[in-house]
């Protein structure tokens, strides 16, 4: 896969910017990037800025995202340059989507909340985003390489040794112990790290292989994990957040088992694909399903499904559609599918249990 081109991609969507804002968005998509890779938090803000979702009141993302766009670009200001940082923001994920990170997929589908979300580039983050979770499942034969155990490279003791036999020479017994000593500890390391590595891999697959497994069985019994219940007595209005929510709670790692999606369809069986209110569903729950979240999502707009349901089951209050649209940007009758709605609520759930959101 060629490198991603930030330039060409940025002058796609903004092809009258001048060379000198161009080359001071360079400099600002090359700083979020690094800022990405090493803390969670910032990817998660860049899906806030890519599909305009209100940030929450405590986030600092304001703050860092706009001392980036403005280091090179003074006149810059996130308040009313909305929609640059959302460019920026946007075509970060693009990269990572084309750098193969197993987590960016999931939140970005999160994010998107199927479809209802809509970034800068016409849904074309969704849709590379969709891409990449695919292009994960067909190159997973080529990515899991046998585990190999490789040994430490040697150092030159040998050669200490033939001038400490040399006549005249000035090497002590005590430096060749010491190199000997070194030598060890040096292949013993390397070996450890390239065990713990190899062993990593098998464990990874072998906990992925060992959720499908288990999410056949559950998809067989019938039976809500969570509820402790037969899915048929779960209200078919609730059956998708109960089905995605089960399902979610069983995968210990992003991006999850890639047989997740075909048991959700299978357990919602004919009505997959059936319309339905967001508020339909959350209406539907009562305090005997109160199971279903124990905490309220601390990123509230990229979990609304939780978010919802965390304010019915743990506020014991009705969700309010003012206070919904405020925290989520997302009307509180908004449409999806049956399947639509169980797929988001699955990688909330995901997310949520690997401390993403």
């Amino acid at each position: 896969m060629p490198a991603f081109n930030f330039v060409a991609e940025y002058r796609d969507m903004q092809p009258a910017a001048d060379r000198d804002i161009i080359a001071a968005r360079d400099k600002a998509f090359a700083k979020a990037k690094a800022d990405a890779n090493k803390a969670i938090s910032r990817i998660v803000d860049l899906a806030y800025f890519a599909y305009r979702i209100p940030l929450p009141a405590e986030s600092d993302a304001n703050e860092w995202f706009g001392n980036i766009l403005c280091a090179d670009d003074p006149a810059f200001s996130i308040q009313h340059d909305l929609e640059e940082a959302a460019r920026i923001a946007t075509l970060v994920l693009r990269d990572r989507l084309g750098n193969g990170f197993w987590g960016t997929p999931v939140l970005v589908h999160a994010a998107a909340f199927a479809g209802k979300r809509q970034t800068v580039d016409n849904h074309a983050l969704s849709i590379v985003s969709r891409d990449a979770l695919k292009n994960l499942v067909r190159i997973r034969g080529f990515v899991l390489k046998r585990p190999e155990i490789s040994p430490g490279q040697a150092a030159p003791v040998s050669a200490l040794i033939t001038k400490y036999g040399t006549e005249g020479d000035e090497t002590t017994d005590v430096q060749v112990l010491q190199a000997i000593a070194q030598d060890y500890d040096s292949q013993i390391k390397q070996l450890t790290k390239s065990s713990n590595e190899a062993i990593e891999a098998v464990f990874a697959e072998n906990r992925r292989l060992a959720e499908e497994v288990d999410l056949l069985w559950w998809h067989l019994g019938g039976h809500s994990y969570l509820l402790d219940m037969p899915l048929e007595k779960v209200p078919d209005a609730l059956k998708p957040i109960v089905v995605g929510m089960d399902v979610g709670e069983m995968v210990t790692a992003l991006p999850g088992p890639y047989g997740s999606y075909g048991i959700i369809r299978k357990a919602l069986g004919s009505k997959a694909d059936e319309p339905m209110k967001l508020s339909e569903a959350i209406k539907a729950l009562t305090p005997e399903h109160g199971f279903l979240v124990k905490d309220k999502p601390d990123r509230y707009a990229l979990a609304p499904v939780h978010g919802a349901a965390s304010d019915v089951l743990l506020s014991g209050e009705p969700v309010s559609g003012t206070h919904f649209k405020r925290n989520t940007g997302l009307s509180f009758d908004v449409k999806l599918t049956a399947y639509e709605l169980a797929v988001q609520a699955y990688h909330e759930r995901v997310l949520s249990k690997v401390d993403w959101i």
